[in-house]
C-alpha cells in the first residue's frame, strides 16, 4: 500500500457526499468496482444480524471449539474478537487427513474468518479478527451480499479517517481502494513490473482472475512518505478531467474487453451497478450514490447532482449507539 498517496487521497473524502472531491469532479468507488476488482456478490441478503458480544467466548468455543483466554485481571476489557497470531497458532496448519466433515467446516470457518478480517473488514489496528465477522460465517450456505457491505464498511472507514485529527490509520478494504485510485489517476499508481502467468483451471470459470490481477505485480514507493503526501497533494490539486481515466473496464458496452480471461463473476451482476440503494453491513447504513459519479459510467453527468445527505443521521448510528 501506498500510505501517502492513499492519505492524500482520503483528505479529500467527504461525508456528506460518499465521493472524492477533486478538481476533475466528484469520483467514488461504487458497486461495479466491487464485482470488477474483487468480484464478490451483490445480490444476498444484507450482512445484519445482533452484534452484542455478551458471552461471545462461549459461542465461539461452540462454533469452532475454543476461544482465545479471557485476560488474567478481571476488570480488564478484551475486545470480542480473536488475534490474527492466535489464528493462524491454532488453525494455521491443515486438518488432518482423516478429518471428519464437522472438522473441516470449521477450519473453512475459521479461514474465512481470517480472510475478510484481513481484507474486506479491517480495522485500523490490524491485529484483531472481531467476533461478528465469524458469527456472519455460522451457516456457510447463507447467501449473504458480501459486496455491499464491504463497501459500507470502507465509506465508513473514509468518513471517519477524513476527519482524524489525532493519530490513527484507515481500515477497510484497502485493496479496492487502492487498486481503483490506480486503474483511474497517475497521482500514485505504481509501475506494472513482470506479468505473471495466472495458472488456469480447466473447466472452472470461477477460478479465473479478477480485474484487480493486472495490479498483481507492482512496484513499491521508496521514498519519504512525508515529501511524496506533499507531492500527491499538489498533483491532485491540479488534475484535470482530460487526465482522469473515467472507464478503466472499457465502454458501456465493451466492458471487461481489455482482460481476456477476466472471471465471469466480475460482469454477472452488472445491472445493479448503478442503482442509488442504501448499503447495509452490521450496525453501518450508508448510501450507494452512483449519480453523483456518472461519468464513470460513460454517462453525462448531471450538475449539480441531486442531494442527498448521507452525514447527519446515519453518522450518529455507530457501534456504541
Amino acid at each position: 500500500m501506498n500510505a501517502a498517496a492513499l492519505t492524500a487521497l482520503v483528505d479529500r473524502w467527504r461525508p456528506e457526499t460518499h465521493t472524492f472531491h477533486l478538481r476533475a469532479g466528484e469520483m467514488t468507488p461504487t458497486l461495479q468496482d466491487v464485482s470488477m476488482i474483487l468480484g464478490l456478490p451483490i445480490e444476498g441478503e444484507p450482512l445484519c444480524m445482533n452484534t452484542a458480544s455478551d458471552g461471545w467466548r462461549r459461542q465461539m468455543e461452540d462454533l469452532i471449539g475454543m476461544a482465545p483466554p479471557a485476560p488474567k485481571n478481571p476488570k480488564e476489557r478484551a475486545p470480542a474478537g480473536a488475534p490474527f497470531a492466535w489464528i493462524r497458532t491454532n488453525f494455521g496448519q491443515p486438518p488432518p487427513e482423516d478429518a471428519n466433515e464437522d472438522t473441516i467446516k470449521t477450519y473453512t470457518r475459521v479461514y474465512f474468518w481470517y480472510m475478510i478480517s484481513r481484507t474486506l473488514f479491517a480495522d485500523s489496528g490490524g491485529k484483531l479478527a472481531h467476533w461478528c465477522w465469524l458469527k456472519a460465517l455460522t451457516v456457510l450456505e447463507r447467501r449473504w451480499s458480501w459486496g455491499t457491505a464491504a463497501l459500507a464498511y470502507l465509506y465508513r472507514q473514509l468518513d471517519d479517517a477524513c476527519r482524524r485529527t489525532g493519530s490513527g490509520g484507515i481500515g477497510g478494504c484497502l485493496l479496492l481502494l487502492s487498486v481503483w485510485s490506480w486503474d483511474r489517476l497517475s497521482v500514485g499508481r505504481p509501475r506494472v513490473l513482470t506479468e505473471r502467468r495466472w495458472p488456469h483451471y480447466r473447466n472452472n470459470l470461477d477460478r479465473e482472475p479478477n480485474w484487480a490481477f493486472l495490479w498483481d505485480n507492482v512496484s513499491e514507493m521508496t521514498s519519504d512518505p512525508k515529501i511524496m503526501y506533499r507531492q500527491y497533494t499538489e498533483e491532485l490539486d491540479t488534475l484535470t478531467a482530460e487526465q482522469v481515466e473515467w472507464e478503466p473496464y472499457g465502454t458501456y458496452y465493451h466492458i471487461g474487453a481489455g482482460m481476456a480471461d477476466l472471471n465471469p463473476k466480475c460482469l454477472e451482476e452488472a445491472r445493479f451497478w448503478r442503482m442509488r440503494c442504501p448499503l447495509i453491513c452490521m450496525w453501518l447504513v450508508e448510501y450507494h450514490q452512483p449519480h453523483r459519479v456518472m461519468r464513470q459510467f460513460g454517462l453525462y453527468q448531471e450538475c449539480p447532482p441531486q442531494l442527498q445527505d448521507t452525514d447527519q443521521t446515519l453518522h450518529r448510528l455507530d457501534r456504541k449507539r
